[in-house]
């Protein structure tokens, strides 16, 4: 979750999109961008300390400006909680709407993919902007090879009026055609949406 230096430059929140890397070519993109930010730029990262395996077992976003890939974020998924990282912007781009699109695209993900609660690490200059999205600050900050960072957790809000994937109902015909739709661009209109769970002293 951390994010690299300065949040400075200003850049049109129009010109920011932000999509899954699917495919080889967007998959070097990501890897680009990060050598780009944390090995160009910091002399504390080593290579293998960047790539470590990692990449090939989680999702990448990637924030486009203007089409040119500029910045992303790495999700990681556990079982009850995403993990989220690796957030590197290119230094021409480097700006509160690229963060932001990143933040909340990677949050969203996790929201319609089912989780309640992300999690990461936070440079002291951006656990503000963490906070700003939810965050809250889960321990004390700690010394690691990537610098001091800060463990930061989010709460996510279940929405059902904005779909979500559930375990289930498993064998209905519109959930098992959800499921396999392209990550990321689900269509809920299909699902029956469940009511939210409320649980009391008594039950």
């Amino acid at each position: 979750m951390s994010a690299e230096n300065t949040i400075g430059s200003k850049i049109r929140s129009s010109s920011v999109t932000v999509k899954l890397a699917r495919t080889p070519d967007e998959f070097a993109m990501a890897m680009a961008i990060r050598a780009a930010v944390f090995l160009a730029e910091e002399d504390n990262i080593t290579y293998f300390d960047e790539f470590n395996g990692n990449d090939y077992m989680a999702t990448h976003l990637i924030a486009y400006v203007d089409g040119d890939p500029a910045g992303v974020i790495r999700v990681r998924w556990f079982a009850e909680f995403a993990l989220l990282e690796r957030v590197g912007i290119r230094k021409r781009y480097r700006s509160y709407q690229v963060l932001a699109s990143l933040a909340r695209a990677a949050l969203e993900l996790a929201r319609q993919k089912g989780f309640r609660i992300a999690a990461g690490r936070a440079r002291l200059e951006t656990v503000n902007f963490w906070k700003r999205f939810g965050g809250r600050q889960s321990g004390e900050a700690i010394s690691m090879y990537r610098g001091t960072l800060v463990p930061i957790v989010h709460d996510i809000p279940r929405r059902p009026d904005l779909g979500a994937i559930e375990a289930g109902p498993f064998g209905d015909h519109d959930f098992e055609t959800l499921i396999v739709q392209p990550e990321g661009t689900w269509d809920f209109s299909k699902l029956p949406q469940r009511a939210p769970l409320h649980l009391n002293a008594a039950e």
